[in-house]
């Protein structure tokens, strides 16, 4: 079961061009165009006359036109003309879906239309801040869409997954501050005095100690969004002075496609050097890298899965943020559904 009343990336708006993008959310197919005005819209990938994906069609000016018999759907998912006969069937439509677009992402809505309000899109204020210069991709995984939840929540397997980036000890050796509310998790890690990671050391330009901050927040379907980075040690980081150090934002946002694979939007920000080029490629190259790290884990966590009968997991202390994530989520699922 998923979440419905919520708000889900369903695309970048470069990824609309001329013609009809067809993408599975929650498993229902659904199908993204821009007419010529420059609408977006979403509608059902399935024509209600003889079941064609409307994706395998054409655009025709602010309408979408079905590949089969040629039937055309406006950005509602009314159907407004039939070749052939003057008068369109009653009831011929389609479902829309709300669709929003901000933050350099296009926000699919696939429950009530009529609860789709654009004030619940969570605020990645970075990616649209003239201060600060983000980059990111979209990438399709073959997992649930949880095991990505986890796997960003989840900050003590940086030492083991990525070693000669992010890794560093002092993740495992400090215990995570955790805030719950009924409808988020968030959690914060200050590494104070510690060597810095192989990243941090290369971004700031030091081998020598830094004091160093892990902070996210959890918020429901799938948003998991970071403040992270460092500062020479002892400078005031921690008291809000960041003037020494560097600060990145990272949000990764997994919207489900079945069962067992999901689309995966993640971007990186920072609000230093944002001119220069050099650093900009560098790091998206080195953060694809250690992006790309967690989903090689995960889906090889989602084969073994498919492969299990009967397997239970065992959970360590360390699991604490990742299972309060797990329970907010699941009760908002469970109480969506009661309604």
């Amino acid at each position: 079961m998923y979440l419905r009343n919520c708000w889900y990336i369903a695309a970048s708006p470069d990824e609309i061009d001329e013609g009809p993008l067809g993408r599975t959310f929650l498993g229902d197919a659904v199908v993204l165009f821009r007419g010529a005005d420059g609408t977006v819209a979403a509608l059902e990938d399935r024509c209600c006359h003889r079941s064609l994906p409307l994706s395998m069609g054409q655009v025709k000016g602010n309408q979408l036109q079905c590949g089969y018999h040629g039937l055309e759907f406006d950005a509602s998912g009314s159907c407004v003309a039939v070749p052939g006969q003057s008068l369109v069937p009653p009831g011929a439509a389609v479902r829309r879906y709300p669709l929003v677009e901000r933050h350099g992402w296009l926000w699919i809505w696939m429950g009530d239309v009529d609860a789709a309000d654009p004030d619940l899109i969570p605020d990645i204020f970075w990616r649209d801040d003239p201060d600060w210069v983000a980059w990111g991709a979209h990438w399709q995984v073959r997992c649930a869409y949880n095991l990505l939840i986890d796997i960003q929540l989840d900050n003590t397997h940086a030492p083991y997954v990525h070693p000669d980036t992010l890794g560093s000890g002092a993740i495992t050796d400090t215990p995570p501050v955790v805030e719950r509310t009924p409808t988020s998790v968030s959690a914060a890690r200050w590494m104070m005095d510690v060597v810095p990671s192989p990243t941090f050391a290369r971004a700031l330009g030091t081998e020598e100690n830094v004091d160093r901050w892990l902070l996210w927040e959890f918020l429901p379907p799938s948003l998991c969004a970071f403040d992270i980075g460092c500062a020479h040690a002892g400078t005031g980081a921690e008291t809000g002075d960041r003037s020494q150090g560097i600060t990145l934002h990272t949000a990764h946002f997994m919207t489900p496609e079945t069962e067992t694979s999901c689309h995966y939007f993640w971007s990186v920000g920072r609000n230093y050097n944002i001119a220069n080029t050099q650093v900009t490629d560098a790091m998206n190259a080195e953060f694809s890298r250690i992006f790309r790290e967690d989903v090689d884990i995960v889906e090889a966590q989602q084969r073994s899965l498919d492969s299990a009968s009967g397997w239970q997991p065992i959970d360590v202390a360390a699991d604490a943020p990742v299972l309060q994530a797990r329970n907010v989520l699941n009760t908002m699922i469970a109480e969506e559904a009661r309604t």
